[in-house]
C-alpha cells in the first residue's frame, strides 16, 4: 500500500496532474508529433531518457491513442513507475550508449529530468552539488535485435540524455533501422538561446542527422524535431 501511494503521489501529486491535458511534454512537441501521426492509430515509439510517464513526456498522448514502445531510464525508480502505469510499454533501467558497459551516473534526485551521464551537464545544472552512482549501459541495436528482431518499423525515436544525445544516436544501425520520425535536444554548449537562434547547425546532432538523410520540420527552443526524407 504505502509503494501503491507513493507511486500515485509522484504521478499525479507532485507534477500537478490531475485530470486529463492537451499536452504533456514541456515544449509542445506531443501535440505536434499527434497531429503529425493523426491517422495512424498504432504506432511504435522508442523513448531514451524518458524521465516520467506523463510529466514533460512527448509520447504520452500516442500511448493514450493506442501506440505503445520501449523506454528507457537511468533512473530506476523512473522505470518503477513506468512498469506501474505504462504497461504496454517496455521499460528498462539501463543507459544507452555507443557501447555496452557501465558508466557513471551524475544526479540530484532519483527522479530528475536533469540527472545525466555527462559530468559537465551536471556542473551546468547542479550547481549545489550532485550525487553519482553506476547504471549499465547498451546499445539500441542491442535491444532492439534483443526484443524484435530486424522486423520493428519505429516511427519515432524521442532522445532526452542531456548531453548523450550523438551517442545514442550512434548505438543505432540506421541501414537496418529506419526512424521516421527523431525528437530530440540539441542544447548551445552555452546554454545561450536568445541570441543565436541558429547555433544548432553547427552542432555534431544536427549535422549527424542531416547526414542520415533527415531535414528538420519543427522547433523550440532546445527541441528540434526531424523527419526521415522519403518517409
Amino acid at each position: 500500500m504505502i509503494r501503491y501511494l507513493k507511486y500515485l503521489y509522484y504521478l499525479f501529486y507532485r507534477p500537478k496532474i490531475f485530470f486529463p491535458k492537451k499536452s504533456y511534454s514541456l515544449l509542445g512537441e506531443d501535440i505536434f508529433l499527434n497531429e503529425y501521426f493523426k491517422k495512424q492509430k498504432k504506432g511504435f515509439y522508442i523513448d531514451v531518457g524518458c524521465y516520467h510517464p506523463l510529466s514533460g513526456n512527448n509520447t504520452y498522448l500516442l500511448y493514450k491513442k493506442g501506440w505503445n514502445g520501449i523506454n528507457f531510464d537511468i533512473s530506476q525508480f523512473t522505470i518503477e513507475l513506468f512498469d506501474f502505469f505504462r504497461k504496454k510499454d517496455k521499460n528498462i533501467w539501463c543507459g544507452i550508449s555507443s557501447k555496452k558497459g557501465l558508466k557513471k551516473i551524475y544526479y540530484r534526485k532519483k527522479i530528475n529530468m536533469l540527472n545525466t551521464l555527462d559530468k559537465n551537464i551536471a556542473k551546468i545544472h547542479f550547481k549545489n552539488g550532485f550525487n553519482t552512482g553506476i547504471v549499465a549501459v547498451n546499445t539500441l541495436n542491442y535491444f532492439l535485435k534483443k526484443f524484435y528482431k530486424l522486423k520493428i518499423i519505429i516511427d519515432l525515436l524521442k532522445i532526452d540524455v542531456e548531453g548523450e544525445e550523438l551517442n545514442v544516436l550512434k548505438s543505432l544501425n540506421f541501414k537496418v533501422y529506419k526512424p521516421k520520425i527523431i525528437s530530440i535536444e540539441i542544447h548551445n554548449q552555452n546554454l545561450i538561446y536568445k541570441n543565436d537562434l541558429t547555433y544548432f547547425k553547427t552542432n555534431k546532432v544536427y549535422k549527424f542527422l542531416i547526414n542520415k538523410n533527415y531535414k528538420l520540420i519543427w522547433k523550440n527552443k532546445y527541441s528540434f524535431i526531424f523527419k526521415r526524407k522519403n518517409s
